[in-house]
């Protein structure tokens, strides 16, 4: 009601201020340091490099929850549930093992990335006919904005990735240590 008169609504906005799409570090407020003092921007110049969006090497025991070579949906709470359900069977696995220090290896970051980029080409056309923004690099999505982005094959097939990962039990593509 404004001004005594009641007024229909067709949406009510409840968040504003949400931001996706811009660098990590930006969105966080805060650099990550790794090993030898390298920076997450540095190593991430050309782009994300992860597994699962989750490990990045060169910093152990750092857990990326974020939508970033990662699964992205609009119910983003739902994301973060099922990352958190996979960090969670890491943290356990490790605690029952006397594991300290978790750190994605080389070759399963490489993969996953190539895994990133692989799938973005389902997006790419949609990308280039999008009004321009910072999302598309103002309508040019470039090898950054790929690297950058999202499971291509979607939400469901990313949890089920995830599910598939944690059924193997072997934690493939972690080094797992005792520090």
């Amino acid at each position: 009601m404004v001004d005594g008169v009641e007024h229909e609504l067709d949406c009510i906005v409840y968040a504003t201020g949400f931001e996706v799409g811009t660098d990590y570090v930006r969105r966080s407020g805060y650099e990550l340091i790794g090993r030898d003092g390298i920076t997450l921007t540095e190593k991430w110049a050309d782009g994300a490099s992860t597994l699962h969006g989750m490990h990045s090497r060169g910093f152990p025991n750092c857990f990326i929850f974020s939508n970033t070579q990662s699964g992205f949906t609009v119910n983003f709470p739902h994301m973060i549930d099922e990352q958190s359900k996979h960090l969670a069977y890491i943290v356990t696995h490790a605690l029952e093992n006397d594991i300290t220090v978790i750190e994605a290896n080389d070759d399963a970051e490489d993969a996953w990335v190539q895994t990133i980029i692989d799938l973005s080409q389902n997006n790419q056309k949609f990308l280039e006919a999008c009004t321009p923004g910072y999302y598309n690099n103002e309508g040019k999505p470039g090898d950054r904005s790929t690297r950058n982005a999202s499971y291509g094959g979607g939400a469901i097939a990313f949890i089920k990735v995830l599910e598939a990962w944690r059924a193997e039990g072997n934690l493939a593509g972690l080094e797992l240590s005792k520090a």
